[in-house]
């Protein structure tokens, strides 16, 4: 049979004129269809402002307009044969004149359309809605975009808040009580993950007697129980079951056995005690019937005693329930107790997000689909939202989570409802592959994918409109080779669960039947007797651990080390392997990593760091911390010690290799640093002195401890007098430290050292400057950075997999293909049909059958992801894959390593395997190689023609050259401030301060919104806008008057523009600012300049004299360029608020 061709497929999902559903395996051309989609719908004539393309991230969406917006700008300017080849391509028909010239024209249609191609995330696009609809969506119209690193910390804010708070006391001393430090901790940072579920939960339970009414529902407990009552109840025996228990007893007393006459004895004491000494006794009479495990003994009575059993079953089933109804009503307090500090934590965190104006990814996303579904404005919004959008391309659709679909269903439902705005030709498309959902942990569900295909299909087709499923299985990623390894795999039923459906032919294709490949899957490394863990020793000793994983790496090390410097050839390309053509795949940031590291630059080959970094944990960031500690404290030795040591202090030639040392004389690099013996003379015999003390000595001496001195000296007159982004930049900078930095790190530096600068700068621009908070805060925040995956520079690339979804190499090695152990997460959230639950369980011996039944679901969906991730892994190889692993001395099965060899194995009729590979010999290995190869069976492309690796060019000349004098005037930097100095802000602190600013906030608000609408519909905006400030109805009134007021007629109405960015030269001076609001007539133009923060001067003439400068350069500026209008100034006193003329001020100031 025939294989289809793959560009009908393509141009099938890529038709613009039907709704489609693309399932793209991994390498058959996802990126393109969507990119080729959007130019089909271009040149049919579609505005770009009216598609949407949502993207799973925001490198996605920057890389899909960058290429569409690169293949419009192509068309503009390329040949005509080229271009018609091209479109021909692209729609299977030849173009004609008109459709040529649509094409050419498209680029600049894109330049000239407002905010350019919709490209964006999910997220991306409800802050756009949410900005366009705050009134109706119950928003701030100006808030800001918490990222991960802030919401992190405004957690933590509000947490702290919460835990000292007296009033929750009891629920925090019972929650400590159940579990140690850490536990309570990472507990408590568990909750923080799933604030969504603690809102829903206090949504539906508005009071904690209604919650705790669901939690005895769900847990079947009596209402009001509690562990006393339930004992108590237990205790109380009937009569009848107190005559048969003492006929059991007297049955057990004659038994020959002392199990069963010690039992007779417990049993009896308890019968014989009264209420209040049975409660002492119960968990000695447990132990008759139960195991410490909390199930019935498998014997309750030996065979001569079997006249006792049946009473004793019955009580034993009595103990059992018991035993489970305490602890679930442990449960249930422990679990209110943690939720009730949870939820005050969640509404702390609310509170703090409202009182600085700012949202989390997650309110987003809710407010949004709130605004879409739910608001009394769902369907005006709708209505709007609906004459804007004619096309929703959803990419990456099988990691987008119910709620993020349940936005795209409220747009798309208009398309095909009847009643939308207007009856142009729409569509919706997705593409994805549940096979490659591996992001639940961010709440994707891969069901969902086929649930919105369904519901789209049938919408589209009631509608009466063309919808199409387009498979698409033709890899033109990877060889032969690696597709028979995937197939083998997708058919292999222990590696099918949670990948494919049942029935499902998975089967893929390769487009590159012809091209060289391999695939092979080493033995695994093997615990060893004489294996050692990492012993202690001192940092300059290079001493290492002798484990399974270790001995990998160096195997790994050797065969790549092998390919990149012996010149081994890549057939396809027919050209020499290079470092960056190879990718290690690990499921887990751990030890074999820099393992793994070490090994490759011992032996010369280059290695980008994992794809992840802690950066704390980055040796130059220690670097640079350690010095603001040493500066902080100079006598601090230690500090000193590792300052000197560092490449702060240049780079010594001890601390090189023989073969760095030759490369740094090469590049004519310094080896002018602090070696070891130089720090032990300095150090040693230096009686009760500091190290700086003697440090001082070498004050002025031409030798790198003089000259560390120095640098040091500079500094500690500096810190002072620097904020922390000022003090590193000019270490980094200006005395040129980042230098240091690259020559001794290399390039991979760059990354950690530029994330450091941002934290610093971003600490400056929300903090009170102080090296000692930043220093701090960079200790008790984990903060990770996220290299660029597809990086630029030859290097070896370590990985996690999912940091390589959408990624691919020529050649893959999967080391870490143990089985995965599953975590138990601290609370877990059964869902009744209802709603969810919030159920912690500290210790095993809480979890009852729901919680069982609940971890048995975890552990199964987290096996099916496993699987789905070996299926990730296995398809980012381009030409050739190496899977091996190690093992531990307690080896699980199911692993990937497993299921991979397993599926290339066959059981034979005898019992023997025989497999669908060859066996080769290998000299890493003692046991044969498994290898499958694929021949070169078409001429592979000239070397020449290959793209090389980007290599650094060589800085230019002026790069090092000093920099010119700056031009007369020079280029504006920052918005120009007069040289009058301005009056001081008032203290937020002070009395009252806070409701003024918040006055001033709603205030700026109002003049900004109510405009927009018209006048009969202003007060009721206001009285929105302003509910909750308190006097807000008063402020609304002022602010209202004050739009209507003779002195601000037509200030604020829709013809004046608002915050007019202007620039120019006054008196060879360059003025460069933001003219708050401006209105133009046609006599006159009337500036107007927000004051907020400042004190209220009682009258126009006591107006600060900076604030009239400024306005004196604003009227120059503007006069040039209405040089026959008048200009009039004012300023406007948000907190009052106040508008007051200061034109006549302004003429007398010279500027």
């Amino acid at each position: 049979m025939a294989s289809p061709d793959p560009d009908d497929l393509q141009r099938q999902a890529a038709n613009p004129r039907e709704s489609a559903w693309v399932a793209a395996s991994a390498g058959s051309g996802k990126t393109k269809v969507l990119s080729d989609r959007v130019l089909n719908l271009l040149l049919t004539g579609t505005p770009p402002e009216k598609i949407l393309c949502l993207t799973f991230t925001r490198t996605a969406a920057a890389q899909m307009a960058n290429k569409i917006a690169d293949r419009l700008a192509k068309w503009a300017s390329e040949d005509e044969s080229d271009l018609i080849a091209d479109l021909t391509k692209l729609r299977a028909a030849v173009p004609d004149d008109r459709l040529i010239t649509r094409a050419r024209r498209l680029f600049a249609r894109l330049l000239d359309t407002a905010g350019g191609l919709k490209v964006t995330t999910l997220h991306g696009f409800c802050q756009s809605v949410l900005k366009r609809f705050p009134l109706e969506a119950g928003v701030s119209p100006q808030f800001d975009v918490l990222d991960e690193r802030g919401a992190k910390d405004l957690i933590e804010l509000a947490q702290n808040k919460i835990l000292g708070q007296s009033r929750f006391a009891d629920c925090l001393k019972l929650v400590a009580a159940a579990t140690d430090e850490d536990g309570f901790l990472n507990v408590l940072t568990e909750m923080t993950m799933h604030l969504p579920k603690i809102k829903r939960i206090n949504d539906r339970f508005p009071t904690r007697q209604d919650l705790k009414r669901a939690y005895e529902r769900a847990l079947d407990l009596p209402e009001d129980c509690t562990i006393e009552s339930l004992t108590d109840d237990f205790c109380a025996l009937s009569d009848e079951q107190t005559a048969e228990l003492r006929q059991a007893v007297a049955v057990l007393n004659v038994s020959k056995t002392k199990t069963d006459t010690g039992n007779a004895a417990r049993i009896g004491a308890f019968l014989a005690a009264d209420a209040n000494e049975r409660r002492e006794l119960i968990a000695d009479y447990l132990d008759v019937f139960l195991t410490k495990s909390g199930t019935v003994r498998n014997k309750l009575a030996c065979r001569e005693s079997e006249s006792a059993l049946a009473a004793l079953t019955t009580e034993a089933q009595r103990a059992l329930a018991y035993r489970q109804r305490t602890a679930n009503a442990a449960v249930m307090r422990l679990s209110l107790a943690l939720f009730t500090l949870a939820s005050a934590i969640l509404n702390e965190y609310t509170a703090m997000k409202d009182e600085r104006g700012v949202m989390d990814y997650d309110d987003l996303i809710a407010a949004t689909r709130r605004l879409l579904e739910k608001s009394g404005a769902a369907a005006w919004v709708l209505y709007k939202l609906d004459g804007g959008v004619d096309h929703i391309l959803v990419d990456e659709a099988q990691d987008t989570s119910p709620d993020q679909w349940a936005i795209i269903r409220a747009l798309a439902e208009e398309f095909f409802a009847g009643n939308g705005l207007r009856p142009q030709e729409r569509t919706i498309f997705a593409v994805g592959d549940k096979k490659q959902s591996i992001f639940s942990f961010q709440g994707a569900v891969p069901a969902e994918f086929e649930r919105m295909r369904a519901f789209f299909k049938t919408a589209v087709e009631n509608a009466g409109k063309k919808w199409n499923d387009v498979p698409m299985y033709i890899s033109f990623r990877s060889v032969q080779a690696v597709i028979d390894v995937v197939n083998f795999v997708l058919r292999f039923d222990p590696a099918r669960a949670g990948v494919v459906d049942d029935a499902e032919d998975a089967t893929h294709i390769s487009f590159r039947k012809k091209q060289a490949g391999l695939v092979e899957i080493w033995p695994t490394e093997k615990p060893r007797d004489d294996d050692t863990e990492k012993p202690f020793t001192k940092p300059v000793e290079r001493v290492f651990a002798q484990t399974p994983a270790a001995r990998l790496a160096h195997k790994i090390a050797l065969k790549i080390a092998d390919m990149v410097l012996s010149g081994e050839r890549l057939e396809s390309e027919n050209r020499p392997i290079r470092a960056g053509d190879i990718m290690v795949l690990v499921r887990r940031r751990d030890g074999f990593i820099n393992d793994l590291s070490r090994e490759l630059k011992s032996m010369g080959v280059a290695v980008s760091g994992i794809d992840r970094l802690k950066i704390t944990t980055h040796i130059a960031v220690k670097d640079l911390m350690v010095l603001g500690d040493f500066l902080l404290l100079p006598e601090n030795d230690l500090a000193l010690a590792t300052v000197l040591r560092s490449p702060l202090c240049g780079t010594s030639p001890d601390d090189l290799s023989d073969e760095d040392r030759a490369k740094a004389a090469r590049a004519g690099t310094p080896l002018n640093g602090i070696g070891e013996n130089d720090l032990f003379r300095l150090a040693n015999d230096r009686g009760g002195r500091t190290l700086f003390d003697r440090l001082k000595r070498h004050e002025g001496a031409p030798t790198p401890l003089g000259e560390a001195f120095a640098f040091l000296k500079d500094l500690l007159s500096r810190v002072d007098n620097m904020r922390p982004y000022e003090l590193y930049a000019y270490v980094l900078g200006t005395l040129g430290r980042r230098r240091n930095f690259v020559a001794r790190l290399g390039v991979q530096a760059l990354d950690a050292l530029d994330e450091f600068m941002n934290l610093a700068l971003d600490f400056d621009s929300g903090e009170a400057p102080s090296l000692q908070n930043f220093l701090r805060r960079l200790r008790q925040n984990d903060v990770e950075i996220k290299r660029d995956p597809e990086q630029s520079f030859d290097a070896v690339r370590i990985m996690t997999v999912h940091a390589a979804k959408g990624l691919q190499a020529p050649v893959v090695f999967l080391p870490d293909t143990r089985p995965a152990k599953f975590h138990f997460p601290k609370t877990y959230w059964p869902d009744d049909g209802n709603g969810e639950l919030c159920l912690w369980t500290p210790k095993a011996g809480y979890r009852n059958e729901t919680v069982n039944a609940e971890i048995e679901t975890l552990k199964e969906k987290d096996a099916d992801e496993y699987r789905r991730l070996l299926y990730v892994a296995l398809t980012r190889a381009a030409d050739r894959l190496y899977v091996t692993g190690w093992e531990s001395r307690k080896n699980g099965d199911g692993g990937w390593y497993d299921l991979i060899r397993g599926a290339v194995s066959v059981e034979n009729d005898d019992g023997s395997v025989s497999y669908r590979v060859q066996k080769v010999e290998s000299p890493l290995f003692d046991e044969p190689v498994l290898r499958l190869t694929c021949a070169q069976e078409q001429p592979a492309a000239p070397a020449a023609e290959q793209s090389a690796a980007k290599t650094a060019a060589p800085l230019p000349d002026w790069a090092s050259r000093p920099a010119p004098a700056e031009p007369a005037p020079p280029k504006p930097l920052a918005p120009s401030r007069p040289d009058v100095a301005e009056p001081a802000a008032l203290s937020p602190l002070s009395a009252g301060r806070l409701q003024a600013i918040k006055r001033g906030t709603a205030v700026h608000t109002l003049l900004e919104i109510l405009p927009r609408y018209p006048a009969a519909d202003r007060e009721s905006v206001a009285k929105k806008l302003t509910a909750g400030l308190n006097g807000g109805g008063e402020l609304a009134a002022r602010v209202l008057a004050l739009l209507d007021a003779p002195l601000a007629a037509g200030l604020f109405t829709p013809d004046s523009l608002a915050e007019v960015p202007v620039s120019g030269v006054i008196n060879n001076r360059v003025v460069n600012g933001k003219i708050d609001r401006m209105a133009v007539s046609d006599g006159e133009v009337r500036l107007i300049d927000y004051k907020s923060g400042r004190a209220v001067p009682e009258n126009a003439g006591d107006t600060p004299a900076a604030y009239v400068a400024q306005m004196a350069a604003y009227k120059k500026l503007i006069g040039q360029i209405y040089p026959d209008k008048a200009v009039r100034c004012f300023l406007l006193w948000t907190e009052k608020p106040e508008l007051v003329e200061i034109t006549a001020l302004v003429d007398t100031m010279e500027y």
